[in-house]
């Protein structure tokens, strides 16, 4: 037996299996192979399974009904796992994942790393696809990671090679996806679990025969990156954020009409831009307070540091609001309204991401 397993699911790729098989074979990869078929009609698993009575690195595993792309890896994982393999990698089986990269992709592979075939990092790069898919799977991955902060370009790559130490610390019984985002979860897993994630560049290439099964996939994997953001801790904190902020807003515009017409001796714009000031001050030492006791939790003895860190990052979104204040009305000349929604929104995010980085660190 081989150290590594590349686990394959398959539903209907009988043009496609064998061929990849002896590919994998012709490049001398030292490794096993698994072939979850999920019962298809084509038959491609009792195709594998006359394979594999003349290979003994081949092996079948045969479900009973299309469950899933996610499912298919989870039962091929727990087999790997349970057989004592040291490496298991995820590779679909229609020769869009390049198997010359896999032994770069092995030898990459360490106990505390997950190892990406990336079609994102320098040196990779897809091939067969028009330009709006595309634009739509790199704006899903920019999404994506962005949501759930997970350091890699390419989140939703499927051709990964994983350690067993990272099967050995999650439940893959609590897995929560099933299909295509099953590859965003586990990189979000593998991170979340002090997992290094290691990208290497491949040639990503559309297959040139049979189906392809992403169809429906699409908002299944929002609804899932989506559920999976809610469940961060990161998450509840920005949205406790933006409540109190919505709720400082209100205070923020309160005083700045007020404000305005006490300064209407002034230039308009002038009195504008100190009446913003003020209000910006005002409304920030109430932030301050609601999200030390609320948002974050905060517990620090050492208020008035604690404090002076929040305004001097209010400060810095002053200045972001200030700015964009002014590009918006001065400039741009929209109406007053516009312009402080657009300078909020500005300063809201500075204020979260500083603030929970390094006022708030840990919290």
């Amino acid at each position: 037996m081989n150290k590594t397993l590349i686990v394959i699911p398959t539903y209907n790729e009988k043009d496609n299996i064998v061929r990849l098989i002896e590919a994998i074979h012709g490049e001398k990869v030292l490794a096993d192979i698994l072939v979850v078929d999920d019962n298809s009609p084509d038959g491609t698993g009792k195709i594998v399974e006359k394979l594999s009575k003349k290979d003994s690195s081949t092996h079948v595993m045969h479900r009973q009904e299309k469950v899933g792309l996610g499912k298919a890896y989870v039962a091929g994982f727990k087999r790997g796992v349970d057989a004592g393999y040291e490496k298991l990698i995820s590779m679909d089986a229609d020769f869009s994942h390049p198997y010359t990269a896999l032994k770069t992709m092995i030898s990459l592979s360490k106990p505390d790393r997950v190892v990406i075939g990336s079609r994102y990092v320098k040196g990779g790069r897809i091939t067969g696809w028009r330009w709006p898919r595309y634009i739509n799977s790199w704006g899903a991955n920019w999404i994506t990671r962005t949501i759930l902060r997970i350091k890699a370009k390419d989140v939703t790559a499927g051709f990964k090679s994983y350690p067993v130490e990272f099967f050995k610390k999650i439940d893959l019984d609590k897995v929560q996806a099933s299909g295509y985002a099953f590859m965003v979860e586990m990189s979000l897993l593998a991170q979340e679990n002090g997992f290094k994630l290691v990208e290497t560049p491949i040639t990503f290439a559309d297959r040139e025969v049979g189906e392809s099964k992403i169809q429906g996939e699409l908002i299944k994997s929002a609804k899932l990156v989506f559920h999976l953001a809610a469940q961060k801790k990161s998450y509840r904190q920005f949205v406790k954020f933006c409540i109190v902020g919505t709720i400082n807003t209100g205070v923020d515009w309160a005083v700045f009409y007020p404000a305005k017409i006490v300064l209407s001796g002034l230039q308009p714009q002038t009195a504008k831009q100190i009446a913003k000031a003020i209000s910006f001050v005002i409304s920030a030492l109430s932030n301050y307070i609601m999200n030390r006791k609320w948002t974050f939790r905060s517990k620090e003895k050492q208020i008035v540091k604690e404090g002076a860190k929040f305004m001097l990052v209010a400060f810095g979104g002053l200045a972001i609001n200030q700015a964009v204040f002014y590009l918006a009305t001065g400039q741009l000349h929209w109406r007053d309204i516009f312009g402080l929604i657009a300078a909020t929104a500005a300063a809201t995010l500075w204020n979260f991401f500083i603030n929970k980085q390094w006022t708030f660190k840990n919290k």
